[in-house]
Order: structure tokens, then sequence, then C-alpha cells
């Protein structure tokens, strides 16, 4: 079920989640746990900030979206997507999302017309794109609205028209009817920069915040305005307000809301990777209306 009145769900992550270990292999099974997370939970958008403005926190923040961006390509698109990379030498740790693009028809018997999938533009061929899609024959598109990015090497959303014929259509991701993944963002900035740049009803979740439960009713408000949604979470060595203290700001500066949905914790510290399984079913139920 999509998000109610058009919600865009956004979760703000440090970059040092994956920065741990300088090992890539620790690296790549921490970005996997996120990918899954965001996945299940249907988030529309992962947005890594930056710990600070240093060659280790940018070179994370690379690393990271790297992961996570290839982790919700559709594997027949991977090979054209990402050439041979570094960052990606233990891809194969990563878990398999299985949302909706990745298990489509691998048949063009099996396609119909008006279907929707993942496809890359491969080239422009005498005024049509021609779209790689993961079936045996490439399919063709009209060049669509400027407003839909569609240059050579891109991923767009495809509609079959006629699958006979090859023929597609690019159209927007909100025309599909079905999840199609999440968007990775890579600002450089730091969280509070991050967040006193951007308009939408800001979540911040901290150990410091009021018991959720207590708060319910307000969430429930803040949901009902639709719009965007953005859910921040601390880094592995400090939460947000001891990040946002370093910044000269405090909490409530710059958040709507600032909850803590694990309530009594039974150690010291909860790492960002479970603090994103425990949060976001309940973000998820407060943007499709169960609450």
């Amino acid at each position: 079920m999509p998000h109610r009145g058009g919600l865009q769900v956004s979760i703000l992550l440090p970059a040092s989640v994956i920065g741990v270990s300088e090992d890539l292999r620790v690296k790549t099974f921490r970005a996997g746990l996120v990918g899954r997370a965001a996945a299940i939970f249907m988030v529309d958008e992962i947005i890594i900030y930056l710990d600070d403005h240093d060659s280790e926190s940018l070179s994370n923040q690379r690393v990271f979206s790297k992961l996570l961006y290839y982790m919700v390509v559709p594997q027949y698109l991977r090979r054209l997507v990402f050439k041979k990379q570094e960052e990606l030498r233990f891809a194969g740790l990563l878990p398999p999302l299985k949302i909706p693009p990745h298990t489509v028809p691998a048949s063009l018997s099996q396609v119909k017309p008006g279907g929707f999938r993942l496809a890359a533009v491969v080239r422009a061929e005498r005024g049509r794109l021609v779209l790689e899609a993961g079936l045996e024959k490439p399919l063709t598109a009209p060049a669509p609205q400027p407003t839909l990015e569609a240059r050579v090497g891109s991923v767009v959303l495809a509609r079959v028209e006629d699958p006979s014929r090859l023929s597609a259509s690019i159209v927007s991701p909100g025309e599909s009817p079905f999840y199609l993944g999440y968007r990775v963002s890579t600002p450089r900035k730091t969280l509070g920069e991050l967040l006193k740049s951007v308009d939408a009803v800001k979540i911040g979740t901290s150990k410091y915040g009021e018991p959720v439960w207590r708060r319910i009713g307000e969430l429930r408000k803040l949901f009902s305005r639709g719009g965007r949604i953005m859910v921040a979470f601390g880094s592995p060595s400090m939460g947000l307000r001891e990040i946002l203290a370093r910044e000269g700001l405090r909490t409530e500066d710059v958040f709507s809301i600032l909850v803590n949905t694990v309530g009594e914790q039974g150690v010291e510290t909860v790492r960002t990777e479970e603090a994103l399984y425990i949060t976001l079913p309940l973000v998820a139920s407060l943007a499709r209306g169960y609450w």
C-alpha cells in the first residue's frame, strides 16, 4: 500500500554508519542491513549526511551510497550501470531486495501491454531511445518530456506499450503501481546544515526524546499534513543531540519532534541499523494511516 496523501518518507543517516571498520566487507555488510530495512518498510529516500567535512566522511558517503544504489538497481541492469569498481568488490555479500522491479518477467512472451519495469537508456537512435529492460531484445521509446531525465546511462521507468513491437514509453516514477525502491541522496552537508536547508516535517530519534507512545497523537497530526517526512538517526558513536551540539545547535532548533522509539532499553546503546528496524515499522504505519 502506498503512503497516503502523497507522503514522501526520507531517512537521514550519517556516512559513519559504515565507517566503524576499514574492512570493505564490514562496510558492505552494514550497508546491506540498511538497504533491506529501507526496502522492507518502503522508504522513498535514503539521505546520507556528512559527519564532518573531511576526506574520511566523504569517502564513507561515496561508498555507502554506491552500495545502496547497487542494491536497488535490478540485477539485469547492474552490469550496464556499474562498471568494475573497487567499492563493489564484495557486492556478493549484499542481500537481495526482491522489490517489485526485481521480480518482473524476463521473457517478452510474459510481458503484458501496460506493464511497468525499470530500464537503462542505452542510446538514441532515429529520434527514439533504445532501452535495456532485461528482456530478449531492447525496447524503444520516444524521448520523454524534459522534466523526465532520460540521458544515456540513466535508469528510467518504462511502460511497455506493445511487447510484440518492442515499444515502450518513459513515464514518471509516480505512475508506478508498485514500490520502485528508494532513492539515494548524498548532500555535501552535515546534519545541522541539511536540516536547516530543507522544508519538511523533521523527526529526530534519540534516547533523550520522549517515549513515542506519549507523542503518538502529535505524530499523527504531523503525518496528516502530507508532504515530506524526514526521520533522522544518529551515528555509531554519537546521538543526534551530540552531533548537533558540535554545530552549536540544539535538537529543538531543527526538529519538529524528538522521540524515543525504543523505550526502556536493556543495552547501553542501540546501533543505528537496529534503530532502523525498531523505528521504521512505526513510521510506515503512520505514513499509511494505520494509527
